[in-house]
């Protein structure tokens, strides 16, 4: 199985907070045998989103 993590929000991109949440859950794929491909950032916008 594979899987990607699509982290949403403008604070992360502008580093004002830190993605803690992305790391837990590639460890807890990691642990559970599932590849992790990608880990993405996304702003607050509707277009960006839809065109991941």
């Amino acid at each position: 199985m594979k899987a990607e993590i699509i982290s949403i929000g403008s604070e992360i991109l502008r580093g004002q907070i830190v993605d803690t949440n992305a790391n837990f859950i590639a460890q807890k794929l990691t642990e559970l045998s599932i590849d992790l491909n990608y880990i993405s950032a996304v702003g607050d916008n509707q277009k960006m989103l839809l065109s991941l």
